[in-house]
């Protein structure tokens, strides 16, 4: 399955309720549209290894692409730009770190109807190199495979 054109469309291979685990660790997100469905809202939950939960509210402006904000029980806060690549999705957003940016992405990969992989990565010499700090793969919940 690859992900649509840039277009109000193209985060709907994330809608639905997702099992999500990653190295020690599980959780679960659901993902929804709404507000006419213009917006796409992510709820998050860790389960394990600690609690801890985060949303995050991502919109398609047919002038300046996609945006998302996360913001999360731990006090985080990311405003990203976001576009469809290759058979998923990144939002990324440069940041500053001890005077120096620093790019952080997530990419959505190997996206199929049942499943895909979710990276949160880190680049300090402008996206040349990239360090992968957080992986997840989800994979939808039972209930939502029988609709």
């Amino acid at each position: 399955m690859t992900v649509p054109s840039a277009g109000p469309d193209a985060l709907d291979f994330w809608l639905g309720e997702w099992s999500c685990s990653w190295e020690g660790g599980h959780g679960r997100n659901t993902i929804t549209k709404e507000l006419d469905g213009r917006v796409v809202v992510e709820r998050f939950e860790s389960i394990e290894p600690e609690r801890w939960s985060g949303m995050s509210l991502s919109v398609h402006d047919a002038r300046l692409g996609w945006r998302q904000t996360w913001v999360d029980s731990t006090g985080n806060y990311w405003a990203f730009h976001g576009e469809p690549h290759d058979g998923g999705f990144v939002f990324a957003v440069t940041e500053e770190e001890r005077g120096r940016p620093v790019e952080k992405r997530m990419v959505f990969s190997d996206v199929t109807r049942e499943c895909f992989s979710w990276r949160w990565e880190r680049s300090e010499d402008d996206g040349r190199t990239w360090t992968e700090l957080w992986t997840i793969v989800y994979r939808r919940s039972g209930e939502a495979r029988n609709r």
